[in-house]
């Protein structure tokens, strides 16, 4: 029980909210009787109790045990009631799975009911007690951030990033910052995909192709390589998550407007039915709703052809990936709260992946994995590459393994985005683990290739040591000191997507996070 409750604080996600100004002992009873702990209270942050007792700091559980002394804070926890509201593929079925691990994962249980078409999760305790009443309301991206905005839900989830009109909207409804760090969370993946009937013969299709296809310029398949044979065409609303992604990263860059002739649907699942059982469809859905459709790869205009995978996606390198977003105001329920520090847990994560959608979770790949690097680096480019530089890079290479965690910064910034942020967090947790015991960490800098060489690859060195920075300021104290951390920059060596566009080039702007044993080090 005790190591089912408490945490170091060293591993506890603590945001403050509240923090006690004159700290008095507490005592903490756990729900079933069976652990008693007492300790001067630091802080409350709604889900958890910071303590300090004879052994320690120490993080309790607040929804697994009762706090008894006058210093206790006002938990807010007596039944709740509150809604999610959104993306119908996330909230019907990932949040309702979610949901009701959330009710294991404190002991209680979840209990799914209908109640005038609305889809509810009870939650509650190990004791049985009733904790909140969960009302999920599946839509679209955009009527589930404006049912937040309303007041009609505590949680929005969304294929998309929130859009200037509703940020300026949940401004004036005294929101908040919905974009803020405190508002706003990414808790998983997934690729906008380009697919088609299994009996097409395509197997890919050209970036530039598919703005020309969804506007009707390319009306026939023989225009692609495919049968003499009309195209027909199937979108979400352009105002869905997939349509607000589609025409940020593919049609507006193009300067193209969509054809009038698109078959509409409401879910990405419907589309993608309806696609696999028309041999002349084409229709742009979320890789997480293929089912029996075939997938295209995508060709940038440099020739670059990037699958979507679970690796590419999660690295952003295949150039349709989106980030799936949950959004709250400035008021959030405790049990809310807590909810959404769950979202960060490998158990929810494996959820996410269950659901096909892709997890924030680490993946590893060797540099035999990683062809995409060379090849681009060897075909026709504006950007600066010796074979030198390539053999340089190579050698570092050797023997390591490439994560999935790969940084970004904000445009036009030197500060990392949003995702990266997290992410920062996300790797120091993994290398304060004993696994990582005398590993060679290596973060290596890329640019596009925008300037010139040099000047790239002073820049790309530069990137690498702003993540080591900041992860040395996230990381527990003293926890990196069993790694070797070197910071390498190739500037616009190697790159994983076309520099002739603004999406290529951004995806060519990161840096990478390598691992490999310390006695493999070239010198």
């Amino acid at each position: 029980m005790l190591n089912q409750l408490v945490k170091t604080a060293s591993c506890a996600l603590i945001a403050a909210t509240a923090t006690m100004a004159n700290a008095q002992n507490v005592q903490l009873n756990s729900l079933d009787g069976g652990m008693t702990l007492t300790g001067e209270l630091i802080e409350f942050d709604g889900a958890n109790y910071q303590l300090r007792t004879v052994v320690g700091t120490i993080t309790v559980d607040a929804f697994k045990v009762e706090c008894i002394g006058e210093a206790c804070p006002s938990r807010n926890d007596g039944p709740v009631e509150y809604s999610i509201s959104g993306s119908s593929r996330l909230v019907d079925s990932l949040f309702a799975d979610l949901t009701t691990q959330f009710g294991e994962e404190i002991g209680g249980a979840a209990l799914r009911s209908e109640e005038d078409g609305v889809s509810k999760l009870l939650l509650r305790n190990e004791l049985g007690e009733f904790l909140a009443e969960v009302s999920l309301m599946g839509s679209d991206s955009t009527d589930g951030i404006k049912q937040l905005v309303d007041g009609k839900s505590a949680l929005a989830v969304a294929t998309r990033p929130v859009q200037p009109d509703e940020l300026a909207t949940a401004t004036q409804a005294g929101l908040g910052d919905m974009s803020a760090s405190e508002n706003q969370k990414i808790f998983a993946l997934d690729g906008l995909v380009a697919i088609t009937s299994q009996s097409n013969p395509l197997r890919a299709v050209a970036e530039k192709d598919l703005a020309r296809i969804f506007s009707g310029t390319i009306s026939n398949w023989s225009q692609i390589g495919g049968p003499d044979a009309p195209i027909q065409l199937y979108m979400r609303a352009p105002d869905s998550g997939t349509g607000l992604i589609f025409d940020e990263l593919i049609m507006s860059p193009a300067g193209a407007n969509y054809s009038t002739g698109i078959n509409l649907l409401e879910t990405d699942a419907e589309l993608a039915a309806a696609v696999a059982s028309d041999p002349l469809g084409i229709g742009i859905t979320s890789l997480a709703s293929v089912d029996d459709a075939k997938v295209l790869a995508i060709r940038g205009v440099c020739g670059i052809q990037v699958p979507a995978t679970p690796f590419t996606i999660k690295t952003e390198e295949y150039p349709l990936s989106r980030r799936l977003y949950a959004y709250t105001g400035n008021t959030v329920p405790a049990q809310l709260n807590r909810f959404i520090q769950f979202l960060e847990t490998e158990k929810a994560q494996e959820t996410i992946e269950a659901s096909g959608f892709v997890s924030l979770g680490e993946s590893l790949q060797g540099p035999n994995e990683q062809g995409l690097r060379y090849l681009g680096a060897v075909m026709p480019t504006d950007a600066e590459v010796t074979l030198r530089q390539l053999q340089e890079m190579s050698a570092e290479l050797s023997g390591a393994d490439r994560s999935s965690i790969t940084f970004r910064f904000a445009f036009g910034s030197s500060r990392l985005d949003a995702r990266a942020q997290d992410d920062i967090k996300r790797l120091a947790a993994l290398l304060a683990k004993e696994e990582t015991t005398n590993k060679e960490l290596l973060l290596i800098g890329y640019t596009d290739s925008v300037g010139a060489g040099r000047s790239n690859r002073s820049l790309s060195q530069q990137r690498a040591q702003q993540v080591r920075n900041a992860l040395q300021q996230a990381a527990p104290a003293g926890s990196l000191d069993r790694l070797t951390i070197r910071t390498l920059g190739y500037g616009e060596i190697s790159p994983l997507s076309c520099n002739e566009t603004e999406n290529g080039r951004r995806i060519n702007r990161r840096v990478e996070v390598w691992l490999r044993d310390t006695v493999t080090t070239s010198q």
